[in-house]
């Protein structure tokens, strides 16, 4: 992670009816904070539009107005299945349109804050969700005219809301780690961008396209990326080592395989 935030991104003074522009009172200058923006993710696929992680990354790219869209057409009754975060959501898109100058948003982060206040377990794009929210509107609660602002996202390793990593491997006969020559291992896990290879004990193998309909599921928070076991593994070969590489990283699968006969 960067230790400090970059250019710029927005910012804004908190009012409650049109005094959210002052640069003073007569006691000093009006308190103010800077923040990094929300972390980016990495994406869902856009196959969960309607889900909170996908609107999570509406909101860490300032697509409020598609935030919001998708917020409203959640609809009340499903949001109250999962009320927490879907406050924590509408907190954020309130964050998200104050800094593009909507000044109602950061009543809104407030009421929401208000809301999700103390309630902490969550998955990781709600925990760093909630860490912006908590954030602003402590900031905002303790100052009501202050001014908030934000840098950069940040970057550099561990900067990412979900850690990048390989939760699992599913084998054509279910929980049993064997595979055939020819059969589909499908891996999970998430990843920072597409996934170009898989190795197998070092050895590159081509990543195999998932089914039409499916290719948003690639990548990257919670993605499914496909390979082929070679024909040419003999039966009783153990794989110790699947690793998935992409533009800038490596990611080593938890377990490995034995080579079963067709």
């Amino acid at each position: 992670m960067s230790g400090s935030p970059g250019a710029s991104t927005g910012s804004g003074n908190r009012g409650d009816g049109g005094g959210g522009n002052r640069d003073g009172d007569g006691d000093g200058e009006v308190p103010s904070e800077k923040f990094s923006w929300l972390r980016i993710g990495p994406k869902s696929p856009e196959f969960d539009a309607l889900q909170p992680d996908h609107v999570y990354d509406l909101i860490q790219r300032h697509n409020c107005d598609r935030a919001q869209r998708q917020y409203d057409v959640k609809g009340s009754e499903r949001r109250a299945e999962a009320p927490a975060t879907w406050n924590l959501l509408k907190g954020l898109i309130g964050i998200c349109f104050a800094v593009q100058g909507n000044e109602g948003g950061w009543k809104t982060a407030i009421e929401s804050y208000r809301e999700v206040r103390g309630i902490t377990t969550g998955d990781c794009k709600y925990q760093a969700g909630y860490d912006l929210l908590k954030q602003v509107g402590s900031f905002l609660l303790e100052h009501p005219d202050g001014k908030v602002e934000f840098g950069e996202a940040p970057t550099g390793p561990g900067a990412a809301a979900c850690p990048y990593r390989v939760t699992d491997l599913y084998f054509p006969i279910g929980n049993v780690d064997e595979a055939a020559p020819g059969d589909i291992v499908e891996v999970h896990g998430t990843w920072p961008s597409e996934v170009r290879h898989v190795f197998l004990d070092g050895k590159k193998q081509d990543v195999r396209p998932l089914s039409e309909g499916d290719e948003d599921k690639a990548c990257c928070h919670k993605g499914i990326t496909l390979f082929e076991v070679p024909q040419n593994l003999q039966p009783g070969t153990e794989v110790k080592k699947i690793t998935l590489a992409g533009d800038g990283f490596e990611l080593t699968a938890p377990r490995g395989f034995t080579v079963k006969a067709p």
